[in-house]
């Protein structure tokens, strides 16, 4: 190995990492509106990064600027072809932000832990009744940690269109929660960033 092909490596391998820093969270919620299933989202995630790697020369002469497409590209392919491999389709949603929160109440009480997962579970079926439209953007945007603007370019819909799509979402599933058994406000806002 000469020393042209090391220093082009090690650049592969830095803007390898800057891509993985930058896209994993808004991939893995991309993922996860569309397979509904936190493992399955993770698997597919990990999956999309090893193909990046794979064609990286690829990436790195399309540019830093320009990368979102590329990177998003390979994910919407990968989520086609996990869709055509599958037999059949499970309808189940995925279980949001769950292990984040029990992991948190493992110095709780039984009692708080068991209202923990029953709010966490009642937040996850407000939202898994939501349309697409409304889930897609408020998991990219809650989960995914993307802006309007970043969802809007990714989805190609106006940023103010995903405003207020991720309003409306808010406001059915904090509806929902408020009809069905009268839960605290306070535990939506905190669990699931909900006004």
């Amino acid at each position: 190995m000469d020393d042209q092909e090391s220093q082009e490596n090690q650049e592969y391998h830095v803007f390898f990492q800057e891509i993985y820093q930058t896209y994993h969270q808004p991939v893995f919620a991309f993922i996860l509106t569309r397979v509904g299933q936190r493992e399955i989202a993770k698997d597919l995630m990990q999956e999309v990064f090893l193909r990046a790697w794979r064609q990286i020369h690829v990436g790195y002469e399309i540019g830093r600027e320009n990368c979102r497409f590329w990177i998003f590209r390979i994910t919407k392919n990968l989520i086609t072809d996990y869709y055509r491999q599958r037999t059949t389709r499970h309808k189940t949603e995925s279980r949001i932000r769950q292990e984040a929160v029990v992991q948190g109440a493992f110095a709780r009480s039984p009692e708080e832990t068991y209202e923990i997962k029953r709010n966490v579970q009642r937040i996850e079926d407000a939202v898994s009744r939501l349309s697409e439209e409304l889930r897609s953007v408020l998991i990219l945007h809650q989960v995914g940690k993307m802006n309007s603007a970043e969802i809007g370019e990714l989805l190609d819909i106006p940023a103010g269109t995903v405003r207020y799509r991720i309003s409306m979402a808010r406001k059915r599933v904090l509806l929902e929660l408020k009809q069905n058994e009268r839960m605290e406000e306070g535990i939506a806002v905190e669990q699931f960033g909900l006004e």
